[in-house]
């Protein structure tokens, strides 16, 4: 179809009237949405703006504008696709068509595209898609696409230079803001983004559960969206978080950290808003991260200001009405499931979810024993010279290994830091390490208590029954002394002594 219908014509001419009047975002978009919902047999049509770091926005679906819509990274989907060539697509097989892998998990059958754009600059796309194989696009619908967008190339001229003007508006507001922070900072001699920038360390594990965590975690570094951290004290919810910062376009600037049980309300008030004599957090990490931890225990007042700082990105300063913007990721932490509290309504639900956009589940130590003998070497000769370092003997790894630690990597760090200690050699042995690990595999032994039959009733001495209770217990022992005398409540000498004078010969357990 090279022409457009009589009908057709009016209506664009009233799109491109409508379109003319407002340089407002979401109604200009929406109503081109409108427009080819109302004149293309389509199940959906979706219209994304491209953002200036080339996502893309979803900003209207079936002619219903969408105040927060999906945004999809830089080259994802058919929306990537129509930006990067500045072309029109259509497939009625996308389940077959790789330009359409995002859509093909979503049902899509069919799918036409066209770019919206002028002078060779594409500032949106529409998509127009089918759900089942009752219509298939044609390239004759494409030809009748590109013919309404060239009807109305004026208004998305205009909408072009004004996102123009305004990309370029907020990046020049961004600059003047970071200028005056650094003035600010110069000014009382302390340098805030320099004292909270950090350096990644490293998270060690080799086991499947840290192997997927760290996937998750690298795969949400640079989305630029808040995570929630869940795991038992001591597990490396903050080293998670370092990571995540690290690995994040804001790594350059500052990662900062604040506890909510370490202070009272009106402290932790101040620690993120700061008051007229000092910055807070929120402010001094600006276009950093803020990582808070212990969540589950911040008042309710503060849980308020945050969420009004969540949506506007401007907080309240404590004891004024000063207003401070500023950018800030948040991560925040527990050992608790925070959704327990909402339920409780101990945790305001809205701002768990503004807080918890993506949830990762920091496992305890003993939910993954193959870090165990790799943490406890790294511990081990940790900032060592190589003349100084030490290793651990398999019955001592064997006994890290079997314990339950309860203090998670941070008891681990400790036993191994005493061990190094006590160990006057090179080995690392099972006594040099703490009395509990040592004990851990010893299960008390629970003997079946017979009793006698007249018939079977013999008569024995005091000795001769110690001296078959003793060699019972170490029989079911398989044989360990040091098992057998703990069972016995004597020392591994005297059982040596008696054993000695059964006239059995051992030799000694090292």
């Amino acid at each position: 179809m090279t022409t457009l219908a009589t009908n057709q014509k009016a209506a664009l001419q009233t799109l491109s009237s409508v379109l003319f009047l407002s340089l407002d975002e979401a109604h200009f978009f929406n109503s081109i949405n409108k427009y080819f919902a109302d004149h293309f047999n389509a199940h959906k049509v979706l219209v994304y703006k491209i953002l200036d770091a080339g996502q893309a926005q979803l900003m209207s679906e079936n002619g219903i504008a969408l105040e927060n819509g999906a945004i999809l990274d830089k080259g994802v989907g058919a929306v990537g696709y129509i930006a990067r060539t500045k072309k029109g697509y259509f497939s009625n097989t996308v389940e077959r068509d790789p330009v359409f892998t995002l859509e093909a998990k979503l049902g899509v059958k069919a799918e036409l595209c066209l770019p919206i754009s002028v002078d060779g600059v594409v500032i949106g796309s529409i998509h127009c898609q089918m759900n089942d194989s009752s219509r298939e696009f044609s390239r004759e619908d494409m030809i009748l696409g590109v013919s309404i967008i060239n009807e109305i190339k004026a208004p998305i001229q205009n909408m072009k230079m004004y996102l123009a003007a305004k990309n370029l508006n907020e990046t020049l507001l961004r600059t003047i803001e970071l200028k005056e922070k650094e003035l600010q900072e110069s000014r009382s001699g302390l340098k805030l983004q320099d004292t909270f920038r950090i350096i990644e360390k490293e998270i060690i594990g080799k086991s499947q559960s840290m192997k997927d965590l760290l996937a998750l975690v690298d795969r949400i570094c640079d989305k630029d969206i808040s995570a929630f951290i869940m795991g038992e004290a001591a597990t490396g919810k903050e080293m998670i978080a370092r990571r995540i910062h690290c690995r994040s376009h804001r790594r350059d600037r500052a990662f900062v950290a604040v506890d909510c049980s370490a202070m009272t309300e009106k402290q932790l008030e101040v620690e993120l808003f700061g008051d007229e004599n000092r910055l807070g957090m929120l402010e001094a990490a600006n276009f950093g991260t803020l990582f808070i931890n212990s969540t589950e225990l911040m008042p309710a007042s503060i849980q308020n200001k945050l969420m009004q700082y969540v949506n506007s990105k401007m907080g309240i300063k404590s004891g004024s009405q000063s207003f401070f913007k500023s950018d800030v990721r948040l991560i925040s932490a527990s050992t608790k499931n925070l959704m327990d509290f909402v339920r409780e309504n101990k945790f305001r639900e809205d701002l768990y979810f503004a807080l918890s956009a993506v949830v990762l589940k920091a496992p305890a130590l003993r939910e993954r024993k193959e870090d165990i003998e790799v943490l406890a070497n790294f511990f081990l000769n940790q900032n060592k010279v190589k003349e100084a370092q030490k290793s651990f003997s398999p019955s001592a790894i064997k006994a890290l290994s079997e314990y339950n630690w309860s203090g998670n990597v941070r008891e681990l760090q400790n036993v191994v830091e005493r061990a190094f200690i006590l160990a006057e050699g090179t080995i690392i042995e099972k006594l040099h390490l703490d009395t509990n690990i040592q004990n851990a595999d010893i299960q008390p032994v629970v003997e079946k208590v017979i009793v006698a039959k007249p018939s079977e009733f013999a008569h024995v001495t005091l000795e001769e029954l110690e001296k078959g209770h003793i060699m019972c217990t170490l029989e079911n022992l398989g044989g360990n002394k040091t098992k057998t005398a703990k069972v016995l409540g004597i020392t591994v000498k005297t059982l040596y002594n008696k054993l000695h004078s059964y006239g059995i010969e051992f030799d000694k357990e090292a």
